[in-house]
């Protein structure tokens, strides 16, 4: 899912789609907020943010005043439209001491190879590493019919628990030593789906 289209010319921006929908993530909560405080929480600079503001203001999600940036109902609708859902993992036999973010897509299985194309998204992104998860026939595998609860028992368990998991749904598992990043990774894998 393209949320911003990359400039024809001058230089490229310095964020991805993942900050547009962390942007939309963070204002989904319908209070106003100043630019430099969503900046803050989605790790932008406030250039950055300026753009961004600007182009989600020109398809009508966000009310832009004085008193601080809110989303519209228009913004509110298209981010629940967004089919992702988002947990941070706790501790986890998958995981190994690093920080975890599983983001659930649904229906996209069909999209899925061998799985290192989410991997090297995410890598890029700036997560340590990615997992990629399918359901399929109500169990959770890895690319290649691999039974994840066969290996990763807990991580089968958290997800299961987790999510509201139906046949052809994928969950990738950001991984990195903070867990913005791992979410930066699962997110933008997450958004090459959609």
């Amino acid at each position: 899912m393209k949320l911003i289209e990359r400039p024809k010319y001058g230089p490229l921006h310095r964020f991805t789609d993942y900050h547009v929908y962390k942007t939309l993530s963070v204002l989904s909560d319908g209070t106003r907020k100043g630019r430099k405080q969503l900046a803050d929480k989605v790790g932008v600079g406030e250039g950055s943010m300026r753009t961004i503001v600007e182009c989600i203001r020109e398809r009508g999600y966000i009310d832009v005043k004085q008193t601080g940036i809110k989303i519209t109902k228009k913004g509110s609708e298209f981010y629940n439209e967004i089919p992702l859902q988002i947990y941070t993992l706790g501790e986890s036999d998958l995981v190994h001491g690093r920080k975890g973010v599983a983001v659930q897509v649904k229906g996209v299985e069909d999209k899925i190879g061998s799985g290192m194309e989410q991997r090297d998204r995410a890598m890029i992104a700036g997560a340590d590493g990615a997992t990629t998860v399918l359901v399929k026939n109500g169990k959770l595998q890895i690319p290649g019919g691999i039974d994840l609860e066969g290996i990763y028992p807990d991580t089968a368990s958290t997800l299961s628990k987790l999510f509201d998991l139906e046949n052809g749904d994928i969950i990738i598992i950001g991984t990195a030593s903070e867990y913005e990043l791992a979410e930066e990774g699962a997110v933008t894998a997450a958004l090459d789906l959609i």
